[in-house]
């Protein structure tokens, strides 16, 4: 009986950690100074992805749209270095097939 208490102990620790290393933080700059929605959507541009929508969230710039194969993707910039904080596929979208 001991062992599946461990399993599920050690399931739930694997869950958490999966869940905090998706929680990603932005910093952001002195008033004025942080990137507008319109330079992270030409920023997402210039790497080649389709926007759909952007919009602030835990003081970064989501950014939900397309890669160039079409697959659904999210990234996150940071509004005071302009650098991306997540990999483009972090969330990737249905697989076709």
């Amino acid at each position: 009986m001991k062992y599946p208490t461990i399993a599920l102990i050690a399931a739930s620790l694997c869950l958490a950690t999966a869940a905090r290393a998706d929680d990603v933080a932005c910093t952001s700059g002195t008033a004025g100074q942080d990137m507008s929605i319109d330079k992270a959507i030409e920023k997402a541009e210039a790497l080649g992805y389709a926007v759909k929508k952007a919009k602030r969230s835990k003081g970064c710039w989501e950014v939900e749209g397309f890669d160039r194969n079409g697959a659904e993707i999210e990234i996150r910039i940071d509004p005071s270095s302009g650098e991306v904080v997540k990999p483009g596929n972090w969330r990737a979208g249905k697989s076709a097939g």
